[in-house]
């Protein structure tokens, strides 16, 4: 399909929506995009994605929060490769992320969005994290580090658990936050003998 050309203000907001997803793993909500380029009004916001929407650059999955995503028209670049990383089951209390015996599977990613090393895959289980854009059986993929920042979303082990939560330290505990209001947050003591950051997620898998 041809591409329309895009105006000055589509450019830099297009921009925007592709880097979020590239760094961060998710799309920034409506409100984001309208504080970031000082729009006031979501309708404001809407039609210039709708805009996009049109001119074949992004699609958009309906009452969700996050629900943009990148369209790319026309077939993929030759000198994209697939990478493979381990998807990690469920997890030995103790035992190393990406241990032998967590290791469920090997799936593909592409290796121009997840340079490097250190990155593992897990299957996301419940709905929890919706509000985020993260649905029940999607599959986060996530860079192993132990420390995360304010406002992060990572891989916490809890015992023999993964769980994908918001990461914010709070004085003598953590609180891991979902984002869904019918859940409550988690607590736990940084020191906590069964408590590690495993990862801070930077990507997403979409279950089709």
């Amino acid at each position: 399909m041809v591409q329309h050309g895009l105006t000055p203000r589509q450019q830099e907001i297009f921009d925007f929506i592709r880097a979020q997803i590239e760094e961060q793993g998710l799309p920034p909500t409506y409100r984001e995009i309208g504080d970031r380029f000082q729009i006031r009004s979501t309708n404001g916001v809407y039609s210039i994605l709708e805009a996009l929407r049109r001119k074949g650059y992004l699609e958009r999955e309906p009452s969700i929060s996050r629900g943009l995503k990148l369209k790319h028209p026309g077939k993929q670049k030759a000198s994209s490769r697939l990478k493979p990383i381990p998807l990690v089951g469920r997890v030995a209390a103790g035992a190393p992320i990406l241990a032998e015996e967590n290791i469920e599977a090997v799936i593909g990613v592409d290796e121009a969005f997840f340079g490097g090393e250190g990155y593992f895959a897990l299957r996301v289980q419940g709905d929890s994290m919706i509000n985020a854009g993260i649905f029940n059986s999607d599959v986060v993929i996530a860079r192993q580090q132990a420390t995360a920042q304010k406002g992060d979303i990572v891989v916490a082990i809890i015992g023999d658990e993964a769980t994908v939560k918001y990461y914010f330290p709070e004085g003598d505990h953590v609180r891991l936050q979902p984002a869904n209001d019918s859940y409550r947050p988690i607590l736990v003591r940084p020191d906590q003998e069964d408590f590690r950051i495993a990862g801070k997620v930077a990507g997403l898998i979409r279950k089709m």
